[in-house]
């Protein structure tokens, strides 16, 4: 239901409203932004004047289809540097969507709700789209067929607890390598491949509070290495103090050999694949032996 003071402010005859867009990044910074032309406060946030973001044409479908919207800014606002946008430091940052009467900010409406997706640069502008509550409901629910398992590590039906020190720790990451790997401190226990898939978050510097994710870890010469799914674009000054946590491929080996999770394994490891009606005795083989096939 619309604020009965802005309702009754917007039948006047004249109106002064703006938008206000506020924006939360996933490490938990909050800005915000405005179309007025001088700064509004209010649920403790100022919202910052001009050009900081502004919205094109959104569209709306019906039967709970998710709609479109894109926002654009130029990079004028101190707190929205070009180089966290380049690093990703917003993508999928949470957004609301505010109509604020300017001269009394406690006479305003939440209009829209949702996040930002992928945040892209075209010369002095930024781009993303604006992805509202409704996207959620064209994600696929429910339990797939899949050789994979298709539950989230740490999550209700996974049942491991990634708080665990088993799982998660906290450590230093001493430099860079030449072929962009974080190093690891010292000499460790876990076995190649422990941390792959699982997330990195470092406790200060640009990325701070922000987690990546690790593509792969690998150990050379006795040295842990990790490499990143997105490349880190921001100057960091090493020794950085950061938490790791274990990552999981999905597989039925992985959740049966090193979390001894088999019984919450939400995948099908014994289902036959698509290529299984093409599939014939191998007598080259030695695993041809009459054993059950997992995937």
């Amino acid at each position: 239901m619309l604020n009965a003071a802005l309702k009754e402010h917007l039948d006047g005859e004249g109106t002064t409203v703006a938008y206000c867009w506020q924006l939360t990044s996933p490490a938990g910074r909050t800005l915000g932004f405005t179309t007025h032309d001088h700064p509004i406060t209010f649920l403790g946030i100022t919202f910052e004047p001009g050009f900081g973001l502004d919205a094109t044409q959104a569209t709306v479908q019906a039967d709970f289809q998710a709609g479109q919207e894109e926002t654009l800014g130029f990079l004028s606002s101190e707190s929205l540097s070009e180089k966290d946008l380049n690093a990703g430091l917003w993508d999928n940052a949470q957004v609301q969507v505010f109509l604020v009467n300017w001269q009394n900010p406690e006479e305003r409406e939440l209009l829209r709700r949702g996040s930002l997706g992928e945040v892209t640069r075209d010369a002095n502008v930024f781009r993303t789209e604006f992805r509202s509550l409704a996207t959620r409901l064209s994600q696929n629910k429910g339990r797939q067929l899949s050789h994979q398992c298709h539950a989230d590590l740490g999550d209700v039906s996974c049942g491991i607890d990634l708080s665990n020190a088993a799982y998660t720790q906290t450590l230093s990451i001493t430099e860079l390598d030449a072929a962009k790997r974080l190093v690891v401190e010292g000499e460790r226990d876990e076995n190649s491949g422990w941390w792959s898939f699982g997330t990195l978050t470092f406790h200060s510097g640009p990325y701070a509070n922000h987690p990546l994710r690790i593509a792969s870890h690998t150990i050379e010469q006795g040295a842990h290495k990790l490499s990143l799914w997105s490349p880190l674009v921001l100057e960091l000054t090493y020794p950085l103090a950061a938490t790791l946590s274990t990552g999981c491929d999905k597989s039925w080996g992985a959740c049966q050999e090193k979390f001894q999770n088999a019984l919450n394994f939400k995948g099908f490891p014994h289902m036959p694949g698509n290529d299984f009606i093409l599939a014939g005795p191998d007598t080259q083989s030695a695993a041809n032996n009459g054993e059950k096939l997992v995937g």
